[in-house]
């Protein structure tokens, strides 16, 4: 069946089920909700769900839901549940492709709409999410972005549809209002990623057998900018053949899932720990004294460690001077492996020319660096809702 067509029926039947689900919700009643919602990106969770368990807590008149679609997604959330103290009333939604990491984003939508019933609201963190509108809710719809526009992505023109829009500074509302103009739904909060920090103790323990000094290669999903389809596996092994390092190789997760096979042969070479896909926290970042990447907006939580970053241009990117790649200018920019080599042994013998931009970026970027950031949402949440 077409992509469209296909697009079409999951939505007639969608609009259908809700209509009947409508009227015997009349019979049987829920009690005022707000929802969170997730599937398998699992890589957005840590964005917003923290906000959640502080709004259980925060209030009680209305039921706090987080939603999840995949098995992966709810292993995640029950463990931050079982550790933290809340109110969460936690549905997982079991389905046909409950246990696999790929998903399609209509029947994501569509399964969860089919959970609710008149929400107070809906917190959601991907654009994508939009097509929810599509099927006829309407509530209080809140965008909590899981990341920063550092590309050409994460700035469509229908981020004003939202009624609330939570960002983590000054300098990113500038950038989405340059992109898409001036944004009234948009209210500055802080980043509360950055939360895990407070609710626990990050660094991933016992990683490695012999201590040497970790360094961390973070490339991005996307074929057209990621350099790990060009010089990648190059690196990693050449990194492992030096036996200078311990490797921590942490693709994104939408990448990791498109290269399981070759995982495996990664992980086999010495001195190479493969990321968990589903561990998407801080604690990696937290073991590691080098970070290397690409476009990956995680680069921006990598300055809360104060450490050194490298970035691999395997693509040739003319990158100064181009809004896409303003996260380039804190650390150096290399294009081959031996050049990357090169400027790893310098970072690790103290050669940092980076540490100014870096700081300077952090406290551009991050507003209540120092504060409970997912509480702070949730009080601004809370005052909107009962505005």
């Amino acid at each position: 069946m077409h992509k469209s067509v296909k697009k079409i029926v999951i939505r007639i039947i969608a609009i259908l089920l809700t209509g009947s689900l409508n009227l015997y919700r009349k019979i049987r009643p829920l009690p005022p909700r707000i929802y969170f919602c997730y599937n398998q990106s699992i890589h957005h969770i840590y964005h917003s769900l923290f906000v959640a368990i502080e709004l259980s807590n925060l209030q009680s008149e209305n039921e706090v839901v987080v939603l999840s679609t995949s098995a992966e997604a709810s292993k995640i959330i029950a463990a931050e549940l079982a550790a933290i103290p809340n109110r969460v009333k936690f549905i997982k939604i079991r389905h046909p492709g409950y246990n696999r990491i790929d998903f399609n984003v209509n029947w994501f939508v569509f399964l969860c709409r089919l959970r609710m019933h008149l929400p107070k609201a809906v917190v959601v963190t991907d654009f994508f999410d939009n097509v929810f509108r599509q099927l006829g809710v309407k509530t209080f719809w809140i965008y909590l972005p899981h990341g920063f526009v550092n590309r050409k992505f994460g700035d469509d023109p229908h981020l004003h549809d939202y009624d609330l829009l939570l960002l983590p500074g000054e300098k990113e509302k500038q950038e989405l209002a340059e992109r898409v103009g001036p944004l009234s739904n948009a209210v500055i909060a802080g980043y509360a990623k950055l939360d895990y920090l407070r609710y626990h103790q990050a660094g991933a323990s016992a990683l490695f057998r012999e201590t040497k000094p970790v360094v961390m290669y973070n490339p991005h999903f996307d074929p057209q900018v990621t350099s790990f389809f060009d010089q990648g596996r190059e690196l990693l092994e050449a990194l492992s053949a030096g036996r200078k390092y311990n490797i921590i190789f942490m693709p994104h997760p939408d990448l990791a899932r498109r290269i399981q096979p070759l995982l495996a042969k990664l992980g086999n070479l010495p001195d190479i720990v493969i990321a968990e896909r589903s561990k998407t926290n801080l604690d990696y970042m937290a073991a590691a004294d080098i970070y290397i990447t690409d476009v990956s907006s995680s680069v921006f939580e990598w300055l809360y460690f104060d450490k050194p970053v490298l970035f691999f241009n395997t693509k040739k990117v003319v990158w100064r001077n181009n809004r896409y790649y303003l996260s380039w200018v804190l650390g150096e920019v290399v294009e081959t492996v031996p050049e990357m080599l090169e400027e790893i042994d310098k970072a690790v013998k103290g050669r940092d020319n980076f540490r100014e931009q870096r700081k300077n970026m952090f406290n551009n970027i991050f507003i209540n660096r120092d504060k409970n950031v997912s509480g702070i949402i949730a009080g601004i949440i809370w005052n909107k809702l009962r505005q």
